[in-house]
């Protein structure tokens, strides 16, 4: 399975893999992280500059504006509510669609920030204002009203799988959220939908390794939320775009893979090596990734 893993998620791996291969450029402080510290996007004609897990975007709009009845964000403090607009679009499209099913108001996660590029701590990717994290909770109590300002910076999200982490909570993950998921994989824009391998395994089981499967991938962590992956818009040449997934299903062995003991060695190994890192190296090594294309953002 080796083969398909390169195939399925090399531009991934640096989510849990870091190369230690030559030092860290030396970072001041560990919020010395001139993306995150930008509040304010920068105007200018919306453009996707880069990859995924190394770029920047201009002309970024705040989700916040159109917050309301459809959705809530989650933990403002982080200030990752930053898109492009073509993300901001696909939130209210996903909100307005899931409000309709009657599912209560989407809980929207992180996005990116201001003028995208690294994170100080957390994700690699969410760099270009194209990626977003939706929580799982759907049809709860608390989703049919306002969450107050303390929950929404406090309140837990919920995972989809049971206690032993051997496969999904039946009681949690239903019908709904398969549908959801069902309807944002058939969307034109999105390129991938990242679930954990435990959800995606469900799906395959409930669907009968239906077509639309080949856009949700399995990536460690992701039984919270689903992340939203969109496609490079169209003229935007400066946007570097994923290869595109395999047009299988990709329920059979590819699937298998992310349960053996390679997938686990592999796991081990990446967390191994980014323990071995401080949080500054870390920073460093995702600040010196960004393209120069980028720096007159900052500027």
């Amino acid at each position: 399975m080796t083969s398909t893993f390169a195939n399925c998620a090399p531009a991934l791996l640096a989510v849990l893999l870091v190369s230690v291969s030559s030092p860290a450029p030396a970072v001041a402080t560990e919020l010395d992280n001139p993306w995150a510290d930008a509040g304010e996007p920068v105007s200018g004609a919306p453009r996707a500059i880069g990859g995924y897990s190394a770029g920047c975007v201009q002309g970024a709009a705040s989700v916040l504006a159109d917050e309301g009845p459809t959705f809530q964000v989650m933990r403002k403090s982080r200030r990752r509510y930053f898109a492009h607009p073509d993300m901001v679009r696909f939130v209210n499209k996903l909100a307005s669609e899931i409000q309709h099913r009657e599912f209560g108001t989407l809980l929207v996660g992180d996005l990116g920030q201001a003028r995208g590029g690294p994170t100080t701590t957390g994700h690699a990717s969410h760099q270009i204002g194209l990626d977003g994290d939706f929580w799982f909770w759907l049809d709860s109590p608390a989703n049919h009203r306002t969450l107050t300002e303390q929950e929404v910076e406090q309140l837990s999200a919920i995972s989809m799988l049971d206690q032993q982490r051997q496969g999904v909570d039946n009681e949690r993950f239903q019908a709904k959220h398969l549908s959801v998921l069902k309807y944002v994989s058939q969307q034109p824009e999105v390129a991938r939908v990242f679930v954990n391998p435990l959800i995606k395994k469900a799906a395959c089981e409930a669907t009968d390794q239906a077509a639309w499967l080949n856009k949700l991938r399995p990536w460690w962590g992701h039984h919270y939320h689903f992340h939203v992956r969109l496609h490079c818009p169209a003229g935007q040449a400066a946007c570097r775009s994923q290869s595109p997934p395999p047009s299988t299903h990709g329920c059979g062995k590819e699937l298998a893979w992310w349960s053996s003991e390679d997938a686990m060695e592999r796991l081990r190994k990446g967390q191994e090596i980014s323990r071995k890192l401080t949080s500054l190296q870390k920073l460093a090594k995702k600040l010196a990734k960004v393209p120069g294309q980028c720096k007159p953002l900052l500027q």
